[in-house]
């Protein structure tokens, strides 16, 4: 990834917005990066929870071929144990986080400086209480 631009990370909320044509600002937004050919970013998780819900093998290989064609993000495994303190620390604030994915995905771009694009409520909390930083729509 480039250094002096931000990089987006979309969450699987948006990727299936958009794959389902659905007009919402997330999406919208989304759609504007992809024309832009703005910096983005993908976890490897959030390939599989977007292409799992395809019900056709056409929009499978649709979505596929627009989800490889965006850099990846690996998180690390020091990335994953800080994943999981992120869970703890938001827990002894009284902040619950549905799942460890979310945490991973926030610590990622915590770690790399990246934006999230996302519909999830759970990363507005996480945002909260971090320095995750939530992309404007």
């Amino acid at each position: 990834m480039e250094t002096g631009s931000t990089v987006i990370v979309v969450d699987t909320s948006v990727w299936v917005a958009y794959f389902n044509g659905q007009a919402n600002p997330h999406a919208d937004r989304l759609d504007v990066a992809l024309i832009r050919e703005e910096h983005m970013a993908i976890l490897p998780i959030i390939v599989t929870e977007t292409l799992q819900g395809f019900r056709t093998d056409s929009g499978f290989r649709k979505a596929k071929q627009v989800l490889l064609s965006i850099p990846l993000l690996i998180p690390s495994m020091h990335a994953h144990v800080r994943a999981a303190a992120l869970f703890r620390l938001l827990r002894s604030k009284g902040v619950t986080v549905r799942g460890a994915i979310d945490c991973i995905v926030a610590q990622s771009c915590l770690d790399h400086g990246a934006e999230l694009l996302s519909m999830d409520g759970d990363f507005k909390r996480i945002a909260e209480h971090t320095r995750l930083k939530l992309c404007a729509c």
